[in-house]
Formats: structure tokens, C-alpha cells, sequence
């Protein structure tokens, strides 16, 4: 396995074969960028063709959460919440959180004291520990999906904290359509929460047209309106995203992507895995390009 490490001047590292992968990457063909929060910092992997290419360590630190509305990157660790910016995490002045989120008007951020919001709208630059509006607090904060954040409680979070019908919530698709929770899948159904799946459900995804679920360790894919389990090599399942196709990061650290035959140079279909070395990730998703 490679494994990921900093290098001693704390430049980027990549994966063994870099210059090959750069040769693929060149090619005109649909290219992901998955990011993966974990406890040694926020790693970007590369995929192309469904083909997982470069991976780098893009800045250090014990990354609790991530977010994105698809341009801007948020990230929370021990010490910040902050954004991503070409010089690396830009301070928010939020301390320590344990997720955060992110939309058209404000950035969220959830800790073990405290949710709070900050307007965007006039520009992050500048944003000063005042600018934050504390709104409430919460117990085991897990993700944010817009202005929706699951924890003990699933939560709408706006002048104050509503809840909306669900507890033990581990994860939120992003179009906020499905929820995983620790009795199964649950789906917002004009407004009700009705479960369609039961198990422990610890990751969801979906997208309108596709769905998939983490559910007592297996990865479940929805068909129609049943689920069925999809075989991963390697080990369990741990989390997922949506690139051009289904991505998966195991519990052992490795990246899944599922290939479509229309888009891999070879023209067959089935899982490209990449070991890739980071362990307990605790956030995944995908930025398209």
C-alpha cells in the first residue's frame, strides 16, 4: 500500500506512479476531485475515466468535517473552522467544530457548546468571531447538508433550531432527500420522514436520479423502490460520494470508484481501486470539474 504521508518541507506528496497519472489526467475526459477530511488532513484524490489518479495532502491538521456548495470549500478541525483558499485554510474565526455546512447565503458550524451561522453574502475575508450567530446547541453534531444538520436530533437551523422528525442521524444525502440513521433509511417524503430501509445506516447518498446507503457495514444501492446490496472488494464500507460515478472510501483507507464501460479506456465496467493509506476519514465528498 502507499502510504500518505507529509514530506519533511510540507510540499504535497503524491501517489507512486505521479507522471503516469499526469499523462492520464492530460487526456480530455470527465475529471473528479474527491476530498477526504481525516486526522491527518484534507487529502485530494484525482479520478479520470473512472480511474483513481494522483493523491496529495492538501493542508494538515485533524479534519472533522467538510463542505461545499460546489465552488467554496469549508473545513472544520480541532483549531479552525476555515476555507480553502490556493494559500492553504483560511481562519473564519469559529474555533474548534465538529461539522460544518454551507449555502447560498451562510456558512454553519456545529461544536459540542454551540451552532452558529455566518452570513457570506458580503464576502468571507473578513470575517471576525462577532460576525457568528449563535442560534443553539446541539449534541453530537455529525454533518450539515445545507442549512439541515444531523446529530442526535436532525435539525433545521435558521433565527433558531426546529426539529423535523428524526433521531440518531449520522448522515444526510446532499440533496437532502435521504437520511441515515441508526434504525435505517429514512426519505423526505413531501415533508415526513418515512423509513424505507432498516439496519444501521451510517452513510447515504443520492442525487434525484440514484441512491446508495451504507447499512450494517454493506453498500446498498437503491432500485427502484427496494435496495440491493452491491459486492465491494476489500473491506466495509465507511463513505461515499458522487463524482461522475459512485465513489467509495473503506474502512482500511482505500478509494472504490465504480466504471462505467463508456467512460474507462479499456471499455469494461467494475470497481478501480486505489489504496490510498488514511484512516478514520471522517468526511468525503466530490468536487466536479
Amino acid at each position: 500500500m502507499t502510504e500518505l504521508e507529509p514530506d519533511d518541507d510540507g510540499d504535497e506528496v503524491e501517489g507512486d506512479n505521479a507522471d503516469d497519472e499526469r499523462m492520464l489526467f492530460g487526456e480530455k475526459r470527465e475529471e473528479t476531485t474527491l476530498l477526504a477530511g481525516s486526522g491527518l488532513g484534507v487529502t485530494r484524490i484525482d479520478v479520470a475515466a473512472a480511474q483513481v489518479g494522483q493523491f496529495s495532502l492538501l493542508d494538515r491538521g485533524t479534519v472533522h468535517g467538510l463542505a461545499t456548495d460546489g465552488q467554496t470549500v469549508i473545513v472544520a478541525t480541532d483549531e479552525a473552522v476555515s476555507r480553502r483558499t490556493g494559500d492553504g485554510l483560511q481562519s473564519l474565526r469559529f474555533g474548534p467544530a465538529a461539522a460544518v455546512g454551507i449555502d447560498g447565503k451562510w456558512v454553519y458550524a456545529a461544536d459540542s457548546e454551540r451552532v452558529a451561522r455566518l452570513d457570506r453574502t458580503g464576502g468571507l475575508a473578513d470575517a471576525t468571531a462577532e460576525d457568528w450567530e449563535t442560534v443553539g446547541s446541539v449534541d453530537d453534531p455529525q454533518r450539515f447538508v445545507g442549512n439541515l444538520l444531523a446529530a442526535a436530533e436532525l435539525l433545521r437551523v435558521g433565527e433558531d433550531l426546529e426539529a423535523v422528525g428524526l433521531s440518531d442521524v449520522r448522515d444526510l444525502s446532499p440533496d437532502g432527500a435521504l437520511a441515515a440513521a441508526a434504525d435505517g433509511i429514512y426519505e423526505n417524503r413531501e415533508g415526513d420522514w418515512e423509513r424505507v430501509y432498516e439496519g444501521d445506516a451510517t452513510a447515504v447518498v443520492a442525487d434525484g436520479e440514484r441512491a446508495h446507503a451504507v447499512v450494517d457495514g454493506r453498500l446498498l444501492e437503491r432500485d427502484g423502490e427496494g435496495w440491493t446490496e452491491l459486492s465491494l472488494p476489500g473491506t466495509e464500507p465507511h463513505l461515499l460520494a458522487y463524482g461522475q460515478t459512485l465513489a467509495v472510501i473503506d474502512t482500511e483507507g482505500t478509494v472504490h470508484v465504480a466504471a462505467d464501460p463508456g467512460v474507462t479506456h479499456d471499455g469494461h465496467g467494475g470497481w478501480r481501486s486505489q489504496a490510498i493509506g488514511l484512516r478514520d476519514v471522517t468526511s468525503f465528498l466530490a468536487l466536479r470539474e
